[in-house]
């Protein structure tokens, strides 16, 4: 069996630099690298050829020892994990509210004994947006790497011990493996993100790499067409792709053949550039900054720091490379290196008491449903209450939660005639029920044709592979069946305009592909005037994104720095900063507005808020269930700019009879 040398290549620690960069630019959510979440293919790539580098070399030698395998594996991982660990739980303790502490619990002990990728699989995957409330999950990686270093040890002592080929036999698994990782992907089955047998073929290319005769006939020039090509695959992928491609399946091959390139190639221009000193720096603490970054991302979004804020990337990224440098000097290279837990019955037992404690931490954590003692009751039970008592549309209309392609009777179904309708995504259905309830009052029957995650714009939607057209093609049909004299559009317009200041965007998509960051506004205007021109000529009524406030955690930190003597921690949103996440919105509806007489835009801050402020709670009351939509209080409160239009049609039916 043919074995790499050992020798240390600064360019594979200045690819390590490269792969945490566009990670974390990534889950800073900078719209020019949404593909950043490659980072981790590259990873995969670089493991594989490490790993087998040293495998192959010591069982060639025939002194190749699994115990002392693991426990340079564990020396290398754990240090490092098991500190983040135990800071986010006392983070989390800190700022995390019961509903979103309580399964971080479980998370917790999956974390810890390396196998959170299996307690993430059961979501709606790696790109659900609520998953910036999991501080653990990109833990996920370390699971599917860990779970690699238990069975590939085992292949390639087999083939040693019984002859066979190891680059045939690590190619055919490469082969399985890649085959059902691209049918994964066509199937649009969302766990294969998160396991081993669809992601081992990326840890199994660096192995291969490892096992085949070295580069070493490669003439500088092709060395450098080969390492610059595999740059560019990676730059390729991650300013290129999106969450909504498949993945990983085939276009995964782009940064882990890019990643392979680099390696192979082994000199040249690439080599060059990756060992330029800042970036070899940074590869070596790349494990550590992997580690720090995403929780401290997620608490940080929950105390009212999103990561689009630039001020909250600044102080991040400082905290992240201190913790970083300190671990690497502290605690990381002295247990790694031996001077810190020489012995290996010390060091086991050290990581024993470490993990026990940890996994205690979680159990408690999770039975008792997030510690909700350690936060005033009258907090808790306002958290409770805002969650359960929301979108009363899905409990008065069940068939809306599965998908199906339905009307919703609102308001006074006694009445035979439909005279309004409303039309959106999940901010419409936070608000259909208590809209309708002020509709009954006037006597007015109506229905909800919206959907969550459709927004009401002709031809775009927010995933790739959506059945967001279905629903709006639908919806259309029966207001031109039903004929009602208004229909009430609502929507996260600041969402999909795209709005700045720190205000949440999701991807937008057209038949074509994923809308360009620089067509995006004339494009939402695009459908958004098409949708108008679709409705009819019939009165449309809109109103402004509701204030967003990243969830209900910083009232809890606020309240913990009242207890430890803090000054008050201001955790209100101005008016003017308000307005300012509503700009390209505000731009886009006034101008539809102006040149359209059928529409009309009203102020949503002339009840969500107060001369200076908006308001988040009032007399012990959230008014919302999560960092987005209302709850029933505020929905109801909401729903009351809408009562003149409702009004009007009741004078309008009057005067007809």
């Amino acid at each position: 069996m043919a074995g790499s040398s050992l020798k240390y290549r600064e360019d594979i620690d200045g690819l390590r630099a490269l792969a945490v960069a566009i990670v974390i630019l990534f889950h800073f959510q900078v719209s020019s690298v949404p593909g950043g979440f490659v980072g981790v293919d590259v990873f995969f790539v670089i493991s594989g050829f490490l790993i087998t580098s040293l495998i192959s070399r010591q069982i060639a030698d025939g002194h190749f020892n699994l115990i002392d395998f693991y426990e340079r594996r564990f020396r290398r991982i754990y240090p490092n994990l098991l500190v983040v660990l135990t800071a986010t739980v006392v983070l989390g303790f800190l700022a995390m509210m019961p509903l979103t502490y309580h399964p971080f619990g479980r998370h917790l002990i999956w974390a810890t004994l390396s196998v959170s990728n299996f307690a993430f699989i059961g979501g709606n995957g790696y790109f659900d947006p609520d998953n910036l409330t999991k501080p653990l999950l990109h833990t996920w990686s370390l699971g599917v790497e860990e779970q690699f270093y238990l069975v590939f040890p085992w292949l390639l002592i087999l083939a040693s011990k019984r002859g066979y080929n190891a680059k045939w036999l690590v190619g055919i698994i490469i082969g399985l493996s890649l085959t059902l990782s691209v049918g994964a992907a066509f199937a649009d089955w969302t766990p294969s993100y998160f396991l081993l047998p669809t992601r081992f073929w990326e840890l199994g290319i660096g192995a291969l790499i490892a096992i085949l005769p070295t580069s070493s006939r490669l003439s500088t020039v092709h060395r450098s067409v080969l390492g610059i090509a595999g740059l560019l695959a990676i730059g390729w992928a991650a300013l290129r792709l999106t969450e909504s491609d498949p993945f990983p399946g085939y276009f995964a091959m782009v940064p882990t053949l890019g990643a392979a390139a680099i390696i192979w190639a082994n000199g040249g221009v690439a080599a060059r550039v990756l060992s330029f000193r800042p970036f070899v720096w940074i590869g070596r603490m790349s494990y550590a900054l992997y580690l720090w970054h995403w929780p401290l991302i997620s608490i940080a979004a929950g105390i009212g720091l999103p990561p689009t804020n630039s001020g909250s990337r600044i102080v991040i990224i400082a905290i992240m490379f201190g913790l970083s440098v300190a671990g690497y000097f502290l605690w990381e290279q002295p247990i790694r290196r031996r001077r810190l837990l020489r012995s290996r019955k010390l060091f086991f037992a050290v990581l024993a008491v470490f993990a026990v404690a940890l996994i205690g931490a979680g159990l408690v954590i999770f039975q008792t449903r997030g510690v909700p003692q350690r936060l005033p009751a009258d907090l808790v039970a306002m958290e409770k209450a805002a969650k359960n008592d929301s979108f009363y549309i899905n409990k008065r209309c069940p068939a809306l939660t599965k998908g199906d392609l339905v009307s919703c009777p609102l308001g006074d179904e006694a009445r035979a005639a439909i005279t309004f309708a409303i039309l959106g995504d999940s901010h419409a259905q936070a608000v259909a029920a208590e809209i309708g309830d002020l509709a009954k009052s006037y006597h007015l029957r109506g229905v909800f044709l919206g959907r969550a995650g459709c927004p009401p714009l002709a031809g775009l939607t927010r995933t790739a592979h959506s059945s967001c057209t279905d629903q709006y093609d639908f919806a259309i049909s029966q207001i031109k069946e039903l004929q009602p004299d208004l229909v009430i559009v609502i929507a996260q317009w600041a969402a999909v305009t795209g709005d700045p200041d720190g205000g949440y965007k999701t991807s937008l998509f057209a038949k074509s592909g994923p809308i360009p960051e620089s067509d995006r506004l004339s494009m939402v205007s695009s459908a958004l005037q098409k949708t108008i021109s679709d409705i009819g000529d019939r009165q449309i009524v809109t109103a402004q994104t509701v204030p967003e406030y990243n969830g209900m955690a910083p009232i809890a930190w606020q309240r913990w720095a009242e207890r430890l003597g803090l000054s008050r921690i201001n955790t209100s949103l101005s008016v003017n900063a308000y307005w300012n996440r509503q700009e390209y919105a505000k731009s886009m509806l006034d101008k539809i507005s102006k040149n359209n007489k059928y529409i009309h835009i009203v102020d949503t801050t002339k009840v969500l808020c107060n001369t200076n402020d908006c308001i988040r709670a009032i007399e012990g009351v959230f008014l919302y269930s999560d960092h987005t939509h209302l709850s029933h209080v505020g929905a109801k409160i909401y729903a009351a700019q809408f009562e003149p239009y409702f009004a009007a049609l009741t004078d309008k039916g009057q005067s007809a009879r």
